[in-house]
């Protein structure tokens, strides 16, 4: 056993253990251990790794996961990726596999920061070199862990196949997590969980539509940039909404990428719009309405905060698309 390691947790009905160290997530110690089992997100949001709790005792290290009910404690159910033993423990994933599902072949790398540049008001693009490169789909995200139990989730908005790894995050004044990736420095080192997440560009013989929030364009640009480098023919709407307009980042990349595809469209939206604005005034809701009819063959991509994503979600769900067409990237 490590020496750091202190609870040994046990899957119910099988041989399969694994080490836990003291205040380390349950989901994390069993992916270093090549224990797969159900997970998407590593953030407490979507629910996916909750498991049954047969015996032992845990404590929550993030209570108000939006995926934790008081339910879920009524029937001994534990978010993995939230919860660390404070005992030996027996538990019952849905499943334990061989090997990693698609696109979640999760790994814990070191990395450093090379680059922060301010690209808007308090929004900031990052890049880390890896010490390894870390296979991953574009519009995946990646867990950075700061030391002292602080972690924050952004998605990557370059392509995978290099060492390099590049986010596009706000600073958000009075949040910690936020405050202090904003702050980091050249040099710093951090690791990685990575990747993460469902959001990924499927094949498929419709149109797609990218509906960006803010800095959720950070997943959208990365899958804007594989679909422009393939070429793909398929139609491809982009719809970006923010509040003023130093606040639509990289759009003149995003243009340039929209220019490369065959059939592709980039539509704006400004809460705030200036004087002389040519697109959208008011939500990416209001740009979209329009559009509704001519993609109602599409799949839909969609990355921003809660209440964005929630009602571009609805808005989908109240036209009849169907949900298996929609994936979305929602992080507060």
């Amino acid at each position: 056993m490590a020496e750091d390691a202190v609870h040994r947790v046990s899957i119910a009905g099988t041989d399969t253990t694994f080490e836990v160290a003291d205040g380390e997530r349950i989901l994390s110690a069993a992916l270093r251990a090549g224990v797969w089992m159900p997970f998407e997100c590593g953030w407490g949001s979507c629910g996916t790794c909750k498991m049954t709790l047969v015996e032992g005792e845990v404590a929550t290290l993030f209570a108000d996961a939006p995926a934790i009910s008081p339910r879920d404690a009524r029937r001994s159910r534990i978010v993995a990726c939230q919860t660390t033993p404070t005992s030996d423990l027996v538990v019952k994933p849905t499943w334990v596999e061989p090997g990693p599902r698609e696109g979640l072949a999760t790994e814990r790398r070191p990395a450093v920061l090379t680059e922060r540049v301010e690209i808007g008001p308090a929004i900031f693009r990052l890049r880390f070199l890896l010490d390894e490169p870390v296979e991953f789909f574009e519009g995946q995200h990646a867990v950075i862990d700061l030391g002292d139990d602080l972690r924050r989730c952004y998605s990557m908005s370059n392509r995978p196949g290099s060492a390099e790894v590049e986010f596009i995050m706000k600073r958000y004044p009075g949040r910690i997590g936020s405050e202090t990736v904003a702050a980091l420095n050249a040099g710093a080192a951090v690791f990685l969980e990575m990747p993460y997440g469902d959001m990924w560009i499927r094949d498929s013989a419709g149109p797609l539509c990218l509906v960006a929030g803010g800095t959720g364009i950070a997943p959208i640009l990365g899958m804007l940039r594989r679909l422009a480098a393939e070429r793909d023919p398929r139609p491809v709407r982009v719809l970006y909404g923010a509040n003023i307009r130093d606040e639509l980042v990289c759009w003149q990349e995003l243009a340039d990428l929209i220019a490369a595809l065959p059939d592709g469209e980039l539509v704006g939206a400004l809460s705030a719009p200036p004087a002389g604005w040519s697109g959208v005034n008011g939500l990416v809701t209001h740009a979209l309405e329009p559009m509704l009819a001519a993609l109602a063959g599409a799949d839909f991509y969609i990355a921003g905060p809660p209440p964005m994503t929630n009602a571009v979600t609805a808005q989908l769900k109240d036209a009849g698309i169907q949900l298996d067409r929609i994936r979305y990237d929602s992080f507060g």
